[in-house]
């Protein structure tokens, strides 16, 4: 059966309420298998540590958290202008400056006893020194746009990722491309449906995403990241993947 993975992005005290509407939405769909990526500093202005509320809520979710960078601010670049426009936090980050963030992000995760082993960069951008950084803390893997990245053994498993643009001229051309791009993926083995917390503010990205997901959930059986990370992913399910060190 293919496989498919839900992440909600961006989860953060600043969009506290797109984040329960999102997680409203999975609920009214009867999905209980997503992953949270949680910011732990979202634009060095929203703290979790000074979020009771917001840390209760995590924790009480009892899904699966996924690090998401420390304030997914990063430096502007023309390279990825397509993708991001100053939140690409790692992908000009010296290695003091990408291990710093890293050791910032697991202290304030362990201050709230909430235990991390995955990662995924903002906007997906990282940096020649992450994947050590990530490994020399322990984590197991890390995810990009189109793959993920077992640390421990350097496997890398292809996956497609849905995604709205919340970027003014790019967001309204999303609504028409995503649509179009989700029929491309259904025979795709593994696909990821990238929620944005923003996306719970526009109207038309919240009926897309109930059309998406409610057909995901029929198609595919859904995974978490520790399901793709394990020993499980060499399963019947998985064994479509190709090889390891193929990526798309």
């Amino acid at each position: 059966m293919k496989l498919g993975l839900i992440e909600v992005h961006d989860v953060s005290p600043f969009y506290y309420d797109e984040v329960v509407y999102a997680i409203e939405l999975l609920e009214r769909l009867s999905i209980e298998k997503y992953s949270l990526l949680v910011v732990p500093n979202f634009w060095d202005a929203f703290p979790l540590y000074k979020r009771d509320s917001f840390a209760e809520l995590l924790r009480s979710l009892k899904r699966e958290i996924v690090l998401h960078g420390y304030s997914h601010k990063g430096r502007k670049s023309l390279s990825n202008i397509l993708w991001t426009y100053g939140e690409g936090e790692f992908e000009k980050a010296s290695l003091l400056e990408t291990y710093r963030k890293v050791e910032k992000s697991l202290e304030v995760m362990h201050s709230l006893n909430i235990e991390v082993k995955f990662f995924v960069p903002p906007a997906w951008l990282g940096n020649k020194f992450l994947e050590d950084v990530l490994f020399s803390f322990g984590f197991v893997g890390v995810a990009y746009r189109n793959y993920f990245k077992d640390l421990l053994t350097d496997d890398v498993i292809p996956s497609y990722s849905i995604t709205f643009s919340n970027r003014k001229i790019l967001s309204f051309m999303s609504l028409f491309f995503v649509a179009f791009y989700s029929r491309l993926l259904e025979r795709k083995q593994l696909v990821r449906f990238a929620l944005h917390a923003r996306d719970f503010k526009d109207p038309r990205k919240v009926k897309l995403w109930r059309l998406i997901l409610t057909k995901a959930k029929k198609q595919r059986r859904l995974i978490s990241y520790e399901e793709v990370f394990s020993k499980s992913r060499l399963a019947p399910s998985f064994q479509s993947f190709q090889p390891a060190g193929w990526m798309v």
